[in-house]
């Protein structure tokens, strides 16, 4: 049986490693052919290269000319493929949906930037009416419409559907929650040790686009600032580059004696050196659908803080260290008290570690359990 997977429009670093698994997942299994379109970059070019010698997945590599291109070739040029493949199932990893195709499709939502009402309330709160049409409504039109012709939807958390119940009739949709991110046991490392007499580093992750309303970044800068007043020890660790920053309203230049400007990360090794001893990850994040980040930081022992929100209970488990969203006031207090706990977190961050592995062990564990249902429900 053939299958085409949509990866088109896969580049940010989160999107490339979720889809390294998924091909990692889709070799494993010789049972369907996997017909897979995607969008030239280096990055999806290494993957082609890592993946080249497989027999089962066949790359289809089109140059993205834009939106109404990709709109074109989706709902048009794919009918070509599905006929000349003898394609049976299309699987939207990508997030969007074909409205004039005839074969069952399953969409995977991998964005909730569209489908949170908590989002709205803060572009509405500071009157950012016409940017929320813009970013927002507009696109929640067509993804709301993709959503209700959808009968499978493959979604990463529990949350998820709960946001999109929101905004449409999830009674008639048939979810899966698939595990994307690996939890074996070899993966995880001990806890990082802390001592917090010497300089600690803050480490925060984002990509260029930090100043977008949902991730929140003000939270973190006036937290760093107040500590910095404060006078304590600490670096700066953050995916950005100077001249980025520099050109950021958010920013305040007095942080720059205090940060190092890494620049966008692009594999694993580069991450795993930044998580090291003495190393607190802060997410600011208004909403997440998965938060690829922070589970790596989980995954390799770290002390993680979070924003109080039901999305961190559901991804990273009720013990993780949170903050309340949009306070700085209450992210700086929660860095004082995790200073000045007396005790070893050792064990703290042996429990968020169960927690994730048992939690990313109750889904589904390969896009195959998921095809085969689904398959198994057309015949």
């Amino acid at each position: 049986m053939d299958i085409l997977v949509n990866a088109f429009g896969i580049s940010n670093a989160g999107g490339i490693r979720v889809f390294d698994k998924l091909l990692g997942d889709l070799s494993i299994n010789n049972s369907y052919n996997y017909h897979v379109v995607c969008n030239k970059s280096l990055e999806i070019d290494n993957l082609i290269i890592k993946y080249a010698s497989l027999k089962n997945i066949y790359f289809i590599v089109v140059v993205n000319k834009g939106i109404f291109y990709r709109l074109f070739y989706e709902n048009f040029t794919f009918r070509s493929v599905i006929h000349k493949k003898n394609i049976q199932l299309v699987y939207n990893f990508s997030g969007t949906y074909q409205f004039f195709l005839d074969t069952p499709q399953i969409l995977k939502i991998q964005n909730l930037l569209f489908f949170c009402k908590k989002l709205d309330s803060v572009y509405f709160s500071r009157k950012y009416y016409s940017l929320w049409l813009k970013q927002v409504f507009l696109k929640r039109l067509i993804l709301k419409y993709m959503l209700k012709k959808s009968i499978y939807i493959e979604v990463q958390s529990d949350h998820v559907i709960d946001c999109l119940s929101d905004f449409v009739n999830i009674k008639t949709k048939d979810f899966f929650v698939k595990n994307d991110f690996d939890v074996s046991k070899a993966l995880f490392t001990k806890p990082k040790k802390y001592d917090f007499s010497k300089k600690i580093k803050f480490l925060y992750i984002v990509g260029p686009h930090f100043e977008t309303l949902h991730k929140n970044f003000l939270d973190f800068v006036n937290s760093m600032i107040y500590l910095d007043n404060q006078g304590l020890n600490f670096e700066i660790d953050i995916t950005l580059t100077s001249s980025q920053l520099a050109q950021s309203s958010i920013w305040d230049l007095s942080l720059n004696s205090k940060t190092n400007f890494l620049g966008y990360i692009s594999n694993n090794q580069e991450i795993n050196e930044l998580h090291c001893d003495n190393v607190i990850l802060i997410s600011t994040s208004v909403i997440e659908t998965l938060g690829l980040h922070v589970l790596e930081a989980i995954r390799d022992g770290l002390i993680v803080i979070t924003p109080n929100e039901s999305y961190a209970d559901s991804v990273y488990g009720e013990n993780v260290v949170k903050y309340d969203l949009f306070n700085y006031g209450s992210l700086q207090k929660t860095i004082m008290n995790i200073i000045n706990y007396r005790y070893s977190h050792t064990d703290r961050i042996l429990t968020i570690q169960d927690d994730l592995i048992k939690s990313e062990t109750s889904k589904y564990q390969s896009n195959h359990e998921i095809f085969d249902r689904v398959v198994s429900q057309q015949k």
